[in-house]
């Protein structure tokens, strides 16, 4: 007999090929047979999108997924009869994080159908109802506008501290000064006989018609000459174009033309200096002349440099002239010049080393109370005798001698070791004779002058009688002829 089997308790894992199903047709009674595999369902998605079924279990369990919500504060699903019913939560939306480039959620507010009664100032209006023709908005008050219509030719808006909001008014006129209002222009123009207060002109010209900026209106004070001169002078200026060699020309009556600092606010020191010559470039020169005479026999003016005059017991102020140093190369030397009737000479010469060089001319001291006074002086004890050497390089000093006596009629010979001594040197020495013997007095000579040392000769000329034993002494002075 065969085994009864119930589909829905069928196992479908165990089902082949060979299991079918016999079917008989009830008008011809012929049987049929049906594959039991082709009974269970296949399902396939046929679009691109997410699968509603997950798979098949034994063959003829459909799995499908569940559908819920990512985000419930924006999307709720729920079951409303055989339905799945989607909601879209539109209070849940944050429209932060849209994109209205791409999205144009926003894409303005038609205020004809929109928007009704007045839109206040808190929400980005005016609160006015009618804006006139011509009228200014401005706020009156706090989140209040009001208007001002400016119907006038000229008027404009002026502050007002008074009420705290700008009033409408037109400018009013000053001395010197016509103002013309027209349909959208204002014309503003000076006619100045005078002016009473400062003038600040900023960045423009001052055009004087009468090329003078003066006190009182005279040819005095500030002149600019045709010729682009410009001439300080405290009376009346005959001025060419000839005449007006230099930028600057200071003319008038008083003997004091440039004045620095003032009474009671004066500077430490002050300079007058040329403009730093760029990179490349050598620095301008600056050069002050003393006027030439006018013409036959008048004399050239004169060149005084002065320095201030001391009160009570202070020092008076020197006057100082430095030529320009030079990290590497020269520093500049001091030109003293005269001149032997036109043709200019150097006179006095003062180089970097401080060597003063007097090329013409003679050098005369007159009441001297010092006399020339030499400063580098040395001196230098002889050690034994007579005989022994010195060395003392210095251009002018005192020797004391060995205390030693020396014999009637006796020469004594020393060599002199100095480095200012040169081949061509002249050398002047005298005797400080301290010997207490009577008619023995010393006398010195010096000779074979070479550079870097001379010998110097002692003798006691008495026939008879020894020199005392006592230290005499020896002045010196070096005269060279070249650096």
């Amino acid at each position: 007999m065969a085994e009864i089997k119930s589909l829905k308790a069928l196992a479908k894992s165990s089902v082949t090929s060979s299991d079918v199903l016999l079917v008989t047709n009830t008008t011809t009674n012929r049987p049929t047979k049906y594959t039991l595999n082709n009974l269970f369902p296949s399902l396939n998605n046929s679009g691109t999108g997410e699968q509603l079924f997950v798979n098949l279990t034994n063959k003829n369990q459909v799995n499908l997924k569940g559908i819920k919500s990512n985000t419930a504060s924006i999307l709720d699903v729920a079951t409303v009869g055989s339905d799945i019913v989607v909601n879209v939560l539109e209070g849940g939306i944050d429209l932060s994080n849209c994109n209205n480039a791409t999205s144009q959620f926003s894409r303005g507010v038609d205020f004809n159908k929109i928007v009704s009664g007045i839109n206040l100032v808190k929400n980005g209006g005016t609160g006015l109802t009618t804006v006139s023709k011509g009228s200014i908005l401005f706020a009156s008050d706090i989140d209040t506008m009001s208007t001002r219509t400016l119907n006038t030719n000229g008027q404009l808006l002026i502050g007002n501290t008074t009420n705290g909001y700008p009033s409408v008014a037109t400018l009013t006129a000053g001395s010197n000064v016509t103002i013309t209002n027209g349909a959208g222009t204002i014309s503003i123009a000076a006619s100045l006989s005078s002016l009473a207060a400062n003038l600040d002109t900023g960045s423009y010209n001052i055009d004087l018609n009468t090329n003078y900026i003066s006190d009182d209106g005279s040819d005095r004070g500030i002149y600019v000459h045709t010729n682009g001169k410009t001439i300080l002078n405290d009376s009346g200026s005959s001025l060419t174009t000839g005449d007006a060699t230099g930028q600057l020309n200071i003319q008038g009556t008083t003997s004091t033309a440039i004045k620095i600092g003032n009474s009671g606010a004066y500077q430490s020191a002050y300079s007058i200096v040329t403009t730093t010559a760029s990179s490349g470039t050598a620095g301008a020169g600056l050069s002050i002349y003393a006027a030439n005479g006018g013409g036959g026999n008048d004399a050239g003016g004169a060149l005084k440099l002065y320095g201030g005059t001391a009160v009570g017991s202070g020092n008076g102020g020197g006057v100082e002239v430095e030529a320009g140093k030079s990290p590497a190369g020269s520093a500049g030397s001091i030109l003293l010049k005269t001149f032997s009737e036109a043709t200019s000479t150097t006179a006095v010469t003062i180089d970097k080393y401080q060597d003063v060089t007097v090329n013409a001319g003679s050098l005369v001291i007159t009441g001297a109370t010092e006399g020339i006074v030499h400063t580098n002086s040395g001196v230098v004890t002889q050690a034994t005798d007579h005989t022994t050497g010195v060395t003392l390089n210095a251009s002018s000093g005192v020797i004391t001698l060995a205390a030693v006596a020396l014999a009637a009629a006796t020469n004594a010979e020393f060599t002199f070791t100095n480095s200012v001594i040169q081949s061509d040197s002249v050398i002047l020495i005298t005797v400080q004779d301290e010997n207490t013997t009577n008619n023995a007095q010393l006398t010195a000579a010096t000779h074979t002058i070479a550079n870097g040392s001379c010998k110097i000769t002692l003798h006691n000329p008495a026939a008879t009688g020894s020199t005392s034993a006592t230290a005499s002494k020896i002045h010196f002075l070096v005269i060279n002829n070249s650096l």
